[in-house]
């Protein structure tokens, strides 16, 4: 190979020097830029980022909440059942809560962790930032809205409570999927410099994660709840989409709307006459006037089939852990409700509110007798 001129080697040298040059400064400056986050390291901020906002709120702006089940997913900010006691004797959790659990149990670590934070951040959207002044859906696809909407008209007219300000507020997932509704509710108890990052990684979560389906997935929003005048946001029902979902599923489509919805009035019956059980009659009760309420003339007025199947609904959601009631003691709590509406001499004589507290609690030790341990420390 014939040699190149002197000055041409010299050109050539001096420019792979500065290319060496050039490169050489240029590896600092992309190795300062921040490596881009896993979906792991997104689930573990976010769950913070909800912790740190549930902690921002007064806990007895979140005080007296009630929920229809103990969902499987153990969600930031909720009491769960006595999981201290020992289970029911000879119990076995209704359909819907061993589904339920069946959901859960396939959840990776880092998808639960992920369930737990939005789907806590969800329920304080509906809690505490959602208004009924604006159109509800209800229903994953808006199918039960107009059941939903007629089903409350009814019984606000029914109990003889004061009903006008109680709200219905649809619990959807895809609510989620807004960064301004996020960055509302991340506004009621976040530092404000947070706020605008946090709404932008639960909106960001929601769709790194398949098994969350962009919040239709059902285990999001699987319950409804009942809230009193004092905690924040005031008196309101929240009817979830995914209990919904999972009714429909199990067979309980034609009566699950007016039903779950007949139970969580029922806990605004017990709010206006401040009966706040700490037994589970504070969940048998609302079924039993719910039952009342499905039978009566004046409310649903459903013939003795479809009674029949709101009493297995209620078995349904019976868990055994001393916190809603056994599958058994539900579904004989609703019985008892429905029986109260069809066997009164007067089918359009609606019983006070007050007078239908006092009789299901002189019911309700016939249908949860105490345990013997119960039963021994009565008589010491």
């Amino acid at each position: 190979m014939p040699k190149l001129p002197r000055s041409l080697s010299r050109t050539l040298a001096a420019a792979g020097t500065l290319c060496a040059l050039t490169v050489a400064t240029a590896v600092p400056a992309f190795a300062a830029e921040p490596a881009p986050s896993t979906v792991e390291q997104d689930v573990t901020q976010l769950y913070q980022d909800v912790i740190d906002l549930y902690g921002g709120i007064p806990a007895s702006a979140r005080a007296g909440v009630d929920s229809l089940i103990d969902s499987p997913i153990d969600h930031i900010g909720r009491k769960q059942g006595n999981a201290k006691q020992a289970p029911a004797a000879d119990c076995t959790e209704g359909s819907l809560l061993t589904y339920a659990n069946q959901l859960a149990s396939q959840l990776t670590p880092v998808e639960g962790q992920a369930f737990d934070a939005l789907s806590a951040l969800g329920q304080l959207y509906a809690q505490g930032v959602a208004t009924d002044k604006q159109p509800q859906v209800f229903g994953t696809d808006g199918q039960y809205s107009s059941r939903a909407t007629s089903a409350i008209s009814k019984l606000r007219g029914f109990w003889d409570i004061e009903s006008w300000n109680v709200q219905l507020v649809a619990w959807k997932g895809t609510d989620l999927g807004s960064p301004t509704k996020m960055a509302q509710t991340f506004g009621l108890g976040l530092a404000p410099a947070r706020v605008k990052d946090a709404a932008a990684l639960a909106n960001k979560v929601l769709f790194e994660l398949p098994v969350l389906q962009g919040g239709r997935n059902a285990l999001l929003t699987l319950n409804a709840f009942s809230a009193p005048a004092d905690s924040f946001g005031g008196k309101r029902v929240m009817l979830g989409d995914g209990i919904l979902d999972v009714t429909n599923l199990l067979g309980f489509d034609d009566v699950a709307v007016e039903a779950v919805l007949g139970h969580e009035y029922g806990h605004q019956v017990d709010f206006a006459h401040d009966n706040f059980p700490r037994n589970e009659s504070g969940e048998m009760g609302p079924d039993a006037y719910g039952g009342y309420f499905v039978a009566h003339a004046k409310g649903e007025a459903w013939d003795s089939r479809t009674q029949q199947e709101v009493t297995y609904l209620n078995a349904s959601i019976g868990d055994c852990q001393h916190s809603h009631g056994t599958p058994d003691q539900r579904k004989a709590a609703g019985a008892w409700g429905e029986k109260q509406a069809t066997g009164q001499a007067n089918p359009n004589r609606i019983v006070p509110s007050a007078t239908m507290i006092t009789k299901f609690q002189k019911e309700y030790p016939k249908l949860v007798p105490p345990t013997a341990a119960q039963a021994a420390l009565a008589h010491s």
